[in-house]
């Protein structure tokens, strides 16, 4: 028993003297890891922050988005994307074409109630090449104006825009349009109606073609002064141009000036230009 005891106490005595002899501390057991992070490659913050784990997550690809809906004051009333210029184009892009969906557009102006465009179908009504699109363009103005005037029946609807200018403003492109157009017949039209935006006092739905080229109509020059004595062949109802410069006096007759629509004269040393 004593012998027993005593085996048992030297080997405690060796257990201890062995611990004490190394300088290694005992590792302490490694406790499994809850998940394995890999090493971020900017400097980790000390202060946690919500997506600190996000580097274990996979990667996944952005969720595409539906455009937006546009609300209801987004696009104007009636067909999207309707303009008065663009129509303007369509329906006359130039002399001899005539677009295949010409009455679609017309019905989209009318449906538009788009008063802008009655002075320009006015005007391109004696321009269409046709007598079915001359129809077209009749009715749409029937339809536009509520005026009951026939397609063939140019004066009067020229009348009628006329007395009306004032409140049919015509679209922004107009001039620009009307420039193009008629520099086709003469490019030199061009050149006199593309400053009407600006400087005209005549409103530019009342310049017209007369149906001739530029200097198509020879102008009256300096014509030959008569005396009232001598001009025996003058009317007492005959309307006359009267112009007084620097105390001269001349009368143009009108049944003169219509012929010519021009005179190029000198009164009072004045150079002068009567046009009608």
């Amino acid at each position: 028993m004593t012998k027993t005891v005593a085996l048992i106490l030297v080997a405690v005595l060796a257990l201890l003297v062995v611990a004490c002899a190394t300088d290694d501390p005992v590792a302490p057991t490694p406790q499994p890891a809850a998940r394995a992070v890999q090493p971020s490659p900017t400097p980790v913050s000390d202060t946690p922050t919500a997506i600190a784990t996000s580097e274990a997550e996979p990667t996944r690809a952005p969720v595409p988005t539906e455009p937006p809906v546009p609300t209801a004051t987004a696009t104007p009333a009636g067909p999207a994307g309707y303009d008065s210029n663009t129509a303007m184009y369509e329906i006359f892009p130039a002399f001899s074409v005539v677009r295949p969906d010409l009455q679609d557009t017309l019905d989209e102006v009318v449906e538009q109630n788009d008063q802008s465009l009655a002075p320009f179908l006015v005007e391109v009504l004696r321009f269409m090449p046709s007598r079915r699109s001359a129809e077209l363009i009749g009715q749409a103005l029937r339809d536009l104006t509520g005026q009951p005037f026939a397609t063939e029946d140019w004066e009067s609807w020229m009348d009628w825009a006329g007395r009306n200018a004032d409140r049919l403003e015509p679209p922004s492109e107009y001039v620009a349009w009307k420039a193009k157009t008629y520099s086709a017949i003469d490019p030199r039209m061009g050149i006199f109606i593309r400053p009407a935006s600006e400087f005209s006092r005549i409103n530019p739905t009342e310049i017209v073609w007369g149906g001739v080229l530029t200097d198509g109509i020879p102008p009256l020059a300096s014509p030959r002064a008569l005396s009232p004595h001598e001009a025996d062949y003058m009317q007492p109802d005959d309307r006359v141009f009267g112009v007084s410069i620097n105390g001269e006096k001349k009368a143009y007759p009108l049944r003169v000036v219509n012929a010519h629509e021009m005179v190029n004269d000198t009164v009072g040393g004045e150079p002068i230009s009567l046009m009608w």
